[in-house]
């Protein structure tokens, strides 16, 4: 079990998954998914799943969990494993940091431009 069928097994869980919650999760409106990253554990038995959401990250990631045992049973019947990780989802929520980032930084170069003046 090199890192190559690591690699493999992580990307075929994100397109996989987003599939899943697109077409195969009806009753639950999670909206916009961004998969940005899934790290499988060394002898594949656990995944770590990071997601963002366009809208109500909080609320959709308690939802997403909620069906993790869903996700889970139809990812055995795509995933071509003799054994098929654990997932846990989290949070990524880089891009609203950096977007606090970016809006303090702004500011902060404002304040320098009126203090030139």
């Amino acid at each position: 079990m090199g890192s190559n069928s690591k690699e493999r097994l992580a990307a075929e869980i994100s397109k996989d998954i987003k599939e899943i919650v697109q077409f195969d999760m009806q009753n639950e409106s999670i909206g916009f998914l961004t998969i940005t990253e899934v790290v499988v554990s060394s002898d594949h038995s656990y995944a770590k799943v990071y997601v963002s959401f366009f809208n109500n990250p909080e609320k959709n990631l308690a939802k997403l969990n909620h069906s993790k045992g869903f996700v889970r049973s139809k990812l055995a019947k795509r995933l071509k494993t003799r054994r098929v990780p654990e997932i846990e989802f989290v949070l990524d929520d880089s891009f609203f940091k950096f977007q606090k980032l970016d809006e303090a930084l702004s500011k902060e170069e404002e304040d320098l431009e009126k203090i030139k003046k």
